[in-house]
This record gives structure tokens, C-alpha cells and sequence, in this order.
């Protein structure tokens, strides 16, 4: 019933209001690590995601598959949110190999200062993490989770950004969670009128006392294949005992009806 409620969102945002700008995309992340625990965890996904825009405001939702290579101990949320894993005391730590639906995500993004070259501008964003998966196979928690989100960024040649955010953590019966604090920052550079690459760091405080706050240094390259057709791809190293070691992704979106491009704009994701 979990799936299908976060399909009808899917599905609810492909019947976007006329004059509204819909991407949909397609996209593969992985993560390897011992976050903290002593040993290897690898999780692989794959999600779908629609995004409509209609002036400044912006609706999007994310469906993910989840492939988890980890101790039995080891609770991996596979949603867009990027919540660190959880350590469940009270689970054996054998190494088992689960896959499935991992945690939906829908939000709203609201640009409350416009984008414009050398200008400073402001997005605030709020989404919700869907308790799709099963908590019984250490896909998630079974609880939902809330997130906002504030940027900024100065589009340019040259583009600053930063981030900073707050998820309240839903409390699954036999777990101590903490609210999560996360920032990031960075710069992003224009190569040429449909292409950027950027650097940035990134920060996550502990969602428990088993696992370690979680800091990773990022770079990503994003180009418009085509006025419809956008790539992206980057990838991460972490710097602290509770971020994966390496991590990387893929994204290839399709605009519906608008034209693609580089955009340094303060957004959803």
C-alpha cells in the first residue's frame, strides 16, 4: 500500500498544470564505507523523479530502488534525503544482502529571491521521506521524516553556494534518534552556455550515539546534452568516520516542455 501511495504521487505530478516546466529523470547512486561501524557497508540505487515548475514554485518526488550490502545491524535509509545509516543494537550482525523500495521523497521548493547574474538569490525548501521500504529488511526506519532546507547562491561565471538544513526524524519503537543538522557549501563554475562543474562540502550531524557525524567533499559535472536532454555526474570522498568512503551518481533528466541549460540558481533538487 506504501508503494502505492508514493507512486500516485509520482503520478499526480505528471498531471502538472498547463504552462508548468516538468523534467523527469532518472538516476543511479553508490556508497562503500564502514561508516563508523567496523565494517564494509554497500548500497547501490536507482530512482525516478519528476520535478514541475510553474514561476517560482517547484513540486518534486523521488521513487528509489535500494540495494544494501551490509551487516544484519545495519539500517540503510535509501531515500534522496541522505539521512546517515542507523546501528540497531538489538539485530545480529551477520552480513545480509536485501534489496527493494527504498524511502519515497515529495517536497515543495519556493524561490524566494529570483535568480539573476551577480545577484544574490534564496530558495527554501521542504520535503517529506515516505516509509515505503520495509523496516523488517533494514531498508529504513518505517517512519516518516521532514526536512527543510534554506539556500543560497550569487550566479555567475563563478557561482558560491550554500545550504542549510534540518530533518526532523520520525521515531521507530527501539531507537534513540536525533533531529539532524546539515549544511553545504561550495563553488560551481560555467565552461562555456550548457555546462558547469562544482566543488563542495558537505555535513550531517548524528542521527545516533552508534554512528559518527558525517562529512564528505564533493565534485559534480552537469551539461545539457540537448535543449531537452541534461547529464549530470559527480562524485564524493568522505571525510569523517560516519560518511561512506567514495561515493558517486549519475542523473540524465528530460524536459518535457522547456528548454534545458545551465542554470546557477538557489532550488529544489
Amino acid at each position: 500500500m506504501k508503494t502505492l501511495i508514493a507512486a500516485a504521487g509520482l503520478a499526480m505530478l505528471a498531471a502538472a498544470p498547463a504552462g508548468a516546466q516538468v523534467t523527469a529523470s532518472v538516476g543511479a547512486d553508490y556508497a562503500s564505507g564502514t561508516y563508523g561501524t567496523g565494517q564494509q557497508v554497500r548500497s547501490a540505487s536507482s530512482a525516478a523523479m519528476l520535478r514541475a515548475k510553474r514561476k517560482r514554485v517547484t513540486v518534486f518526488a523521488a521513487l528509489p530502488y535500494v540495494q544494501v550490502d551490509a551487516p544484519g545491524n545495519v539500517v540503510a535509509p535509501g531515500g534522496p534525503l541522505g539521512l546517515p545509516i542507523l546501528v540497531d543494537p538489538t539485530r545480529p550482525a551477520t552480513r545480509v544482502k536485501r534489496s527493494g523500495i527504498g524511502d519515497a521523497v515529495v517536497g515543495t521548493s519556493v524561490q524566494l529571491i529570483p535568480p539573476r547574474r551577480h545577484h544574490l538569490a534564496l530558495a527554501l525548501t521542504g520535503s517529506a521521506k515516505l516509509p515505503t521500504p520495509s523496516a523488517a529488511r533494514g531498508l529504513g526506519t518505517g517512519k516518516a521524516d521532514y526536512s527543510v532546507v534554506a539556500e543560497a547562491a550569487v550566479p555567475g561565471k563563478v557561482t558560491p553556494f550554500a545550504a542549510i538544513g534540518h530533518s526532523f526524524v520520525g521515531q521507530p519503537d527501539g531507537y534513540r534518534l536525533r533531529d539532524v543538522t546539515s549544511a553545504r557549501g561550495g563553488l560551481a563554475l560555467g565552461i562555456g552556455k550548457a555546462s558547469e562543474v562544482s566543488v563542495s562540502y558537505s555535513y550531517a550531524s548524528r542521527v545516533s550515539d552508534q554512528v559518527a557525524d558525517r562529512q564528505d567533499l564533493g565534485a559534480g559535472l552537469d551539461t545539457a546534452l540537448s535543449q531537452r536532454l541534461s547529464l549530470g555526474v559527480q562524485g564524493s570522498a568522505g571525510v569523517s568516520k560516519g560518511a561512506p568512503d567514495v561515493g558517486a551518481g549519475v542523473r540524465l533528466g528530460c524536459g518535457c516542455n522547456q528548454a534545458s541549460g545551465r542554470g546557477g540558481s538557489a532550488s529544489g533538487p
